[in-house]
């Protein structure tokens, strides 16, 4: 039986989403049509508190305190119940969410921009997966670490400028410090490349093989068949539904769920072929395209084998505050433990989160402690 691991913060983030549906189902089912009773306006008031006071305090809290986003966020939840309340609630009331509705024009012009955006990405992922040598997404972060780098000598050196002069250390200039803003639109950027590199055999042809695979559901064969059929059959069914309300929405929606097959393609050929592998003194762990983590094998404290249960007690390894298992199966068999906490780039580098401990599942483990083994008498040989 597969049992499968979340972390906390995807755990309330799915817990939000299933709640956010139940409140939406039950107002659109309870709110009546007209007001005409004292009952009627009890449903109305209690809808309300549903969806501008629940819903809004729980994103608050289980989305972006608890998954650490950013706090303007909470304008998605209160946009979307100001749209379910123009839609279901009574027409004298919802007519003052009226200006809900002339959101359609900007959406219109905004769904043109995409489309005419993911047509240019398309040939321009196409062009850089030709010219690329390894996983662009390498680039970006090695591209971050250096900036960051450069920004922090830049930030001490100017911090014992003002030093000297007797200013606080306050006074730093806030352009001084780290953004990882940058980091983040550049992983957004770098996936569509990094997308047709691994989708198209010729493209990854000279990167590094996997030392051994993990054990991922999404290398399988048969998962990547399945989902690849449900994408085509809905997209078909989402332009049947959506052609008679919007032709533009319908041939949008349609094409990127469409488009989807490439991100499909390359997470089962990473998944499969290069789930696990080291580059120029870095352990690269592929989780699929969903997400990686790029290691410097210096930063590896120490290497374990043996059978490691996914509800071991983050205590009992080295006082992790929280533990990362990547792989298929109950039991892990390789645990990674690092010196300094290192950062696993989830939902495609748009949810960068810190471990201390990774536990890994992997076909071979001998093969992998044999392997990291090699490379750490190469490195202290040189």
């Amino acid at each position: 039986m597969l049992k499968i691991r979340l972390r906390r913060p995807v755990k309330y983030r799915i817990a939000f989403l299933i709640l956010m549906v139940t409140v939406y189902f039950i107002g659109f089912n309870i709110v009546p049509e007209q007001l005409t009773q004292t009952s009627d306006q009890l449903f109305l008031a209690v809808v309300s508190a549903l969806y501008f006071v629940l819903l809004p305090l729980l994103y608050w809290y289980w989305v972006i305190k608890i998954g650490k986003q950013k706090s303007w966020k909470i304008l998605v939840i209160l946009s979307l119940s100001s749209l379910m309340a123009r839609l279901s609630y009574p027409p004298q009331i919802a007519e003052y969410f009226e200006f809900i509705a002339w959101l359609r024009f900007p959406i219109i012009a905004v769904l043109l921009i995409i489309e005419l955006y993911l047509m240019v990405s398309i040939i321009k992922g196409l062009w850089q997966a030709r010219k690329a040598s390894d996983d662009p997404r390498l680039a970006i972060i090695a591209q971050y670490a250096a900036t960051v780098a450069q920004d922090q000598s830049n930030a001490v050196k100017q911090l014992r400028a003002l030093n000297t002069e007797g200013a606080s250390n306050t006074d730093l200039p806030k352009n001084q410090m780290p953004d990882d803003k940058k980091l983040t639109l550049g992983l957004i950027l770098a996936t569509e490349p990094a997308s047709w590199y691994y989708a198209i055999p010729y493209f990854s042809r000279r990167h590094p093989v996997s030392i051994t695979p993990l054990k991922l559901l999404s290398g399988q064969p048969w998962h990547a068949l399945v989902i690849i059929m449900c994408l085509i059959a809905a997209s078909t069914l989402s332009y049947m539904l959506l052609d008679d309300v919007s032709h533009i929405a319908a041939v949008f929606v349609s094409g990127l769920i469409l488009y989807s097959v490439v991100f499909i393609a390359a997470n089962y050929r990473i998944s499969r072929y290069y789930s696990l592998y080291q580059k120029e003194g870095k352990l690269m762990i592929n989780n699929g395209i969903w997400g990686f983590m790029s290691i410097d094998l210096t930063q590896i404290n120490e290497l374990k084998l043996g059978m490691f249960t996914t509800h071991m007690q983050p205590q009992q390894v080295g006082g992790a505050s929280e533990i990362l298992t990547i792989g298929r199966g109950d039991t892990a068999n390789v645990q990674l433990i690092f010196k300094q906490s290192q950062t696993y780039y989830g939902g495609m580098g748009q949810l960068p989160e810190s471990f201390s401990v990774v536990n890994l599942i992997v076909d071979d483990p001998q093969v992998f402690a044999d392997a990291l083994g090699q490379i750490h008498e190469l490195r202290k040989a040189y």
